[in-house]
């Protein structure tokens, strides 16, 4: 619209009319919906904005889910250890005893 606005007033026929019609909006200076230049860095702006915002998510999105892996890994490595120690201790529990064994059987005898 402000590009169409623009064509117009440099029009030598219409171009008075339309500059009379809008005279009481148009400011000595322009306003960001006025000028083409203008209305592109604001809209340049905005979507830079935007598309930092974006990366900032996206960023934010990466670490969480790298958190979550190494914990994930972490678990994992701890489970296996402690299932180590499970078949380990399983090891060491004698057939027809009560828990461990604790020295050899006849060493009392001597």
């Amino acid at each position: 619209m402000a590009r169409k606005l623009e064509e117009a007033k440099k029009d030598p026929e219409k171009g008075e009319m339309i500059a009379k019609k809008h005279s009481g909006f148009v400011s000595t200076t322009f306003k960001v919906h006025d000028d083409p230049k203008l209305l592109k860095q604001s809209l340049h702006q905005k979507y830079v904005g935007k598309w930092n915002e974006r990366i900032g998510t996206t960023q934010k999105l990466k670490a969480d889910k790298q958190q979550k892996r190494s914990e994930n890994i972490a678990g994992r490595i701890h489970e296996k250890k402690m299932r180590r120690i499970e078949k380990r201790e399983k090891k060491l529990m004698r057939p027809g005893f009560e828990g461990r064994k604790q020295g050899f059987v006849n060493q009392n005898a001597a």
